[in-house]
C-alpha cells in the first residue's frame, strides 16, 4: 500500500471511531432527559424513588463526562507530507 492509501485506511477508521463515540453519547443524553423529564413530572416532594433518579443522573452525567473527554482526546491519523 502507497502511504496515502494507508493513511485513508487510517483516516477512515478514525472516522468510524468518531461516529460510533458521538452516537453513543447522543443516546447518553437523550437518555439523560428522559430520566429528567420523570423527575419533572414527579410530586414536589423528593421521594426515596426521586432520590434514586437523582443518583443515577448525576452518576450517568458524569460517565458521559468521561465519553466526552475520551471522544475528544482521540487523535487522528497524520496526514502523510506531500512530495
Amino acid at each position: 500500500m502507497s502511504k496515502l492509501s494507508d493513511y485513508l485506511t487510517a483516516q477512515e477508521g478514525y472516522n468510524t471511531e468518531i461516529g460510533t463515540a458521538v452516537d453513543g453519547i447522543v443516546g447518553d443524553v437523550a437518555e439523560l432527559n428522559r430520566m429528567i423529564a420523570e423527575l419533572q413530572n414527579s410530586p414536589d416532594r423528593v421521594t426515596a424513588e426521586d432520590q434514586a433518579r437523582i443518583d443515577a443522573l448525576q452518576s450517568a452525567g458524569l460517565a458521559l463526562a468521561g465519553r466526552v473527554k475520551d471522544a475528544d482526546a482521540l487523535t487522528p491519523p497524520v496526514a502523510p507530507p506531500t512530495p
